[in-house]
């Protein structure tokens, strides 16, 4: 062998031994990837801050404070509206066909498949149990009760063009036409055929809504419109007298707390507000405007959807309810206690959310998304 092919083949040793070494040194001189803890996440929370009395805002905080919040779609139709059976914590929607649906993870469970056209309105009754329901023209619209333990309808008898649950489950009061008079009545449900008790003869109030403040109360309140001022009254059913809450204001919204203790109320040029239902008075101040549709039905601790970024021609609350217009959430906590405000850092994978009838249950945060029409969970243990 010549001497060149030997220093050749012994340079070629050198280097192969050269770098295994090197690779070697390289593999033991990297650190070990970092295990998390257990119970950690790699995805990122914001810090927890909250306001004093001043109601203003500090940052944004998770639901626990401690872990991040996570969004769950639990809806496979879409939504009209929804409800929680007060004993048991299940969730019910129902469709834009009026199908009744048990809401949860997993496929849907059909209640009640009977079809009523074109839900318009659904309040939960006093014990949880039963859910008025209109239908149709709203002007003159079919009423029934959904009676969640026989898991069925049940219609009522045609003229009652408004209603709302009174002291029990078994007690509507409503505006029923009777002949040429329409007037406010008490609608006795305990027998198979509904009786009815006349309150006050012929009053007529055209376009409200009502609401039983207590057992002696009843508001009455206008439909909202950018172009006319609406008016908000309580009725004292005992005397009849009939007094403004409210002084008149175009596009004027309100609704009550579950209990009645909290009057969420919005209007274009006075904003949102919180008030206490006995005195009117501020229940606390909020750093922010939005639809009472928006916030959570407590008096204790409130959570409340807040639009951002809507577009600067908007008449609201028109607009909205015509569903001209979306808006893009964010998610505020209210301690009505001791005046905290805070904001609430959503799920990365939220999207975006244009939350109705945000409501508490067991933990969770149910609303329906307008863009999906879907209900969503949100926890906030």
């Amino acid at each position: 062998m010549k001497s060149y092919v030997k220093i050749a083949l012994v340079a070629l040793i050198i280097l192969i031994i050269g770098l295994i070494i090197y690779f070697v040194w390289s593999a033991l001189a990297t650190p070990a990837p970092e295990i998390p803890a257990p119970g950690s996440s790699s995805l990122p929370t914001a810090s927890s801050t909250s306001t004093g009395e001043n109601g203003q805002v500090g940052g944004d905080q998770t639901g626990s404070g401690e872990v991040p919040l996570t969004l769950t779609k639990i809806s496979e139709n879409p939504v009209f509206d929804f409800w929680t059976d007060i004993q048991t914590k299940e969730i019910y929607y129902l469709d834009p066909e009026s199908h009744v649906f048990l809401g949860k993870n997993g496929p849907d469970l059909e209640i009640a498949r009977q079809s009523l056209n074109a839900p318009n309105f659904i309040e939960l009754s006093p014990s949880g149990q039963r859910v008025l329901a209109a239908f149709g023209d709203p002007r003159l619209p079919q009423w029934g009760i959904f009676d969640i333990i026989d898991e069925s309808w049940r219609p009522l008898p045609d003229g009652i063009l408004k209603a709302t649950w009174g002291d029990n489950s078994d007690t509507l009061i409503g505006f029923v036409k009777n002949g040429a008079n329409i007037n406010l009545s008490s609608i006795n449900l305990a027998q198979s055929q509904p009786t009815y008790k006349i309150i006050a003869k012929d009053l007529r109030l055209e376009d409200v809504n009502l609401k039983s403040l207590s057992s002696q109360n009843l508001v009455i309140s206008e439909n909202p419109s950018a172009d006319y001022s609406g008016r908000v009254w309580n009725l004292n059913l005992k005397d009849l007298s009939l007094s403004q809450m409210f002084s008149p204001e175009n596009g004027l919204i309100i609704k009550l707390s579950t209990d009645k203790k909290i009057v969420f109320i919005f209007s274009p040029a006075n904003g949102f507000r919180m008030l206490n239902a006995t005195n009117l008075g501020l229940a606390t101040p909020v750093p922010f405007s939005t639809l009472p549709s928006k916030c959570s039905p407590d008096s204790a601790i409130i959570y409340c959807f807040v639009p951002e970024n809507l577009p600067e021609n908007a008449v609201l609350p028109d607009d909205y309810f015509r569903k001209k217009t979306h808006t893009s959430d964010v998610l505020y906590k209210i301690d009505i206690s001791n005046d905290e405000v805070s904001r609430v850092s959503l799920p990365g994978n939220a999207g975006l959310i244009d939350a109705k009838n945000p409501s508490v249950n067991a933990g969770n945060l149910y609303f329906i998304n307008l863009y999906d029409n879907s209900l969503y969970s949100l926890t906030i243990r």
